[in-house]
């Protein structure tokens, strides 16, 4: 675990507030480069594409529509940065609507194995009503981010995946242990 000290009180010595985003320069290029291929797209298909030409290139126009819209929506979508607040957490996103998970409302942290690994950050939204949040691992710092939530959130729920990488527990966990040794060694 020597290894994971720079892990170890990681909002104690990086502060609130403080952001963690997904690298902005590829979210755009990506963005800026798929609605330009919907536009050739279209232009190709308006331009290019007649009664004789053949069935692939009447199909070629369709189909980087399709890709370059799927790429558009995930960019838009997704998560894009995520905040670290004295209170909580905030998901932000390009075209939905930010999440803010205030600390003590968390409930759980799960690992789900899907097309790609999310982790499911239930918690408890302002009715009362228990919520789910996807948090993606392909995001940059998982480890960081994933130890300074679980740091903050003792109350919350981990599976054996989750409680495995969280360093502060584990280091919580051998500190009482050593505790309870020099204790019985003092008796």
């Amino acid at each position: 675990m020597s290894n994971f000290q720079e892990y170890l009180n990681i909002n104690e010595r990086k502060g609130f507030p403080r952001s963690y985003w997904f690298n902005r320069f590829i979210r755009w290029f990506t963005i800026i480069f798929s609605f330009l291929a919907i536009i050739y797209a279209v232009w190709l298909n308006f331009n290019k594409v007649h009664t004789d030409s053949s069935n692939f290139t009447k199909l070629v126009p369709f189909l980087i529509i399709f890709f370059a819209l799927n790429s558009l929506l995930r960019n838009l979508f997704t998560l894009n940065r995520l905040i670290f607040r004295q209170g909580g957490v905030e998901f932000a996103y390009l075209l939905k609507r930010n999440v803010y998970i205030p600390w003590k409302d968390f409930v759980s942290i799960k690992l789900t194995k899907a097309r790609q690994k999310i982790l499911d950050v239930h918690y408890r939204g302002s009715d009362g009503e228990l919520k789910l949040q996807g948090l993606t691992l392909a995001f940059p710092n998982m480890l960081e981010i994933l130890n300074g939530i679980i740091e903050m959130v003792p109350q919350a729920v981990l599976d054996d995946f989750v409680g495995s990488i969280a360093v502060a527990k584990e280091e919580n966990r051998k500190a009482e242990n050593n505790e309870g040794q020099s204790t019985e060694d003092n008796a």
